[in-house]
């Protein structure tokens, strides 16, 4: 009995874990900064986020395959984006998906004449985070997380279950 699939579906989930959990960890760190004004020497705190670092390209797996053939045979109105095309898949079963935090270039400007730190005008320079945005990227993360749990729990049932055959 080969037990890889088993194996290979635990590395994805946890490395989509880890990928998870860095982005709530950013999210966080957005929203704690997000009503920063800039320090003392003009530096403001730019939005971070997290993104994926291209990987080693494999071809897609054969069912991928089969599947777009059989939905391109069906209906091509059916067929997903991920099918549409025989393109590569970003990384190899079992390898963890590389990504790195990145800075969004931006500031926006809140008036308030009272601030220490406002210009001539009345403006204050503050960081590029909108609260809305971070929050919905947290739900986001969040379910992605979830669902990676409930696919290791699924993978660690069925290795638990071939033991016992």
């Amino acid at each position: 009995m080969k037990a890889n699939g088993i194996f290979s579906a635990i590395k994805w989930t946890m490395s989509g874990l880890n990928s998870q959990v860095r982005k709530m960890d950013v999210i966080a760190e957005n929203i704690a900064n997000a009503e920063r004004a800039p320090d003392e020497n003009g530096k403001l705190y730019q939005r971070k986020m997290v993104v994926e670092e291209e990987g080693t390209r494999v071809r897609r797996p054969e069912f991928l395959n089969q599947l777009a053939l059989k939905l391109r045979k069906a209906d091509k109105g059916h067929l997903p984006a991920m099918l549409e095309t025989d393109g590569p898949l970003k990384a190899r079963p079992g390898e963890p998906l590389k990504t790195k935090v990145v800075e969004v270039k931006g500031e926006k400007l809140v008036y308030n004449p009272g601030h220490p730190r406002a210009d001539e005008n009345g403006y204050v320079r503050m960081p590029n985070v909108n609260i809305v945005e971070e929050m919905v990227d947290l739900i986001s993360s969040s379910r992605a997380y979830e669902a990676n749990t409930t696919v290791l729990n699924a993978a660690k049932r069925m290795a638990k279950n071939a033991l016992n055959i």
